[in-house]
């Protein structure tokens, strides 16, 4: 197979092979870097058809060999995505896949339709971006079925590989029962995605698909917004719980107090609104003003035989607060008994991501900020 190739191009290991071809990574023996190698049993398409942009991995050469057509990508440190393994939450498909629909956009705008959009023609980089790997062959197939493919990469990246090709309407069952609220809103905004794909795909195709990507994103927003919300419910609940918990006495115990207790304030009350006058808030003021006065001078008196400068950083250190510890990475419980140490109160939110369950992923404000200790620290807890 080498010797079909440039002498430049070498492939090393092959990533995937099916019908499309075979996808292999390989390196550059001249400028010494890594590259994509696709190797294309048949003739492809006219090269004016081959995408360049954002979404699409870069063509940097093409050939022939005694069995078709190679294409030399650009190689960015990533996988495909039928490799990642990762199952996502509804939310977190729902933010990739607007992704997947900017494609098509993009797509549409340069080659027209009919791009293969699957789990083995997309390359996800480290950062979470996702570009498409074949961008010049053109698949009949999948013309009039482009939000449907959308739908079926939802699937896929949140329950893994299926051997059967499920109908559209149960896949979309299947996305809205995964959601942990109610699925209503889910069901109703997917199959209005599909309803409008039916109607527009045909003489409208880009407006469906500009209007597939804000719905998407409406929907997307819907369940991050719902999610936060219940997290800080849940948070509440805790807390409440948790003071609860730490005052528990008998009940008849608690009643005799609490009536002692109000007892000893109604004669309180009573005592002071007989014993003392009225004074007008004019003189309150001045006898407020005078007491400042006077504990200033006490305290630049009792002061002046020390040194102002060795008092200054300490001044200015609790003026400005304490100082924020990285609690990222820590498990609430770790981290709560760490912030609890330097007297800095918290809350958190429980929140979907791709880091371990029960640690904290972000922080607010962040490690060696300052923080003033009436102040609350923000804690976001992976679940």
């Amino acid at each position: 197979m080498n010797h079909d190739l440039h002498d430049r191009y070498v492939p090393d290991t092959k990533l995937y092979e099916g019908v499309g071809g075979q996808l292999y990574r390989g390196h550059d023996s001249l400028l010494k870097r890594d590259v994509l190698i696709y190797l294309v049993p048949e003739k492809a398409a006219p090269s004016e058809w081959v995408m360049h942009g954002e979404a699409a991995l870069e063509i940097l050469s093409r050939g022939e060999t005694t069995d078709g057509i190679f294409y030399v990508l650009e190689y960015i440190p990533g996988l495909l995505l039928s490799q990642a393994g990762a199952k996502l939450s509804l939310k977190e498909a729902l933010g990739m896949s607007r992704q997947f629909v900017s494609i098509l956009l993009e797509a549409c705008a340069v080659r027209g339709r009919g791009l293969r959009l699957t789990a083995d023609n997309l390359w996800l980089t480290e950062t979470g971006e996702v570009k498409v790997i074949d961008s010049w062959s053109a698949d009949e197939a999948a013309i009039g079925h482009e939000v449907e493919q959308v739908f079926r990469l939802i699937h896929y990246i949140m329950f893994g590989d299926v051997k059967l090709i499920l109908p559209p309407a149960q896949i979309i069952e299947e996305l809205a029962l995964s959601y942990a609220g109610d699925p209503f809103i889910v069901r109703k905004s997917l199959r209005g995605m599909a309803r409008q794909a039916e109607k527009k795909s045909a003489d409208r195709y880009e407006e469906m698909l500009a209007q597939t990507f804000e719905d998407i994103t409406a929907l997307y927003q819907y369940i991050k917004n719902t999610q936060l919300a219940t997290g800080r419910k849940a948070v509440d609940t805790s807390v409440k719980k948790e003071r609860i918990v730490e005052s528990a006495e008998p009940n008849q115990t608690r009643l005799r107090d609490t009536r002692r207790a109000r007892a000893a304030m109604r004669a309180q009350t009573k005592r002071l609104n007989w014993s003392m006058p009225r004074i007008p808030a004019r003189a309150i003021t001045i006898v407020a003003i005078g007491l400042v006065l006077l504990l200033g001078g006490v305290a630049v008196f009792s002061g002046s035989g020390t040194d102002s400068k060795a008092q200054t950083p300490a001044a200015d250190k609790q003026a400005a607060g304490v100082e924020v510890p990285d609690v990222g990475g820590m498990t609430l419980a770790e981290a709560g008994q760490k912030l609890d140490a330097a007297g800095i109160r918290y809350k958190y939110y429980l929140e979907s991501s791709f880091s371990k369950t029960g640690t904290v992923f972000k922080q607010k404000p962040q490690a060696g900020e300052r923080i003033s200790r009436v102040d609350s620290m923000e804690l976001w807890v992976s679940q």
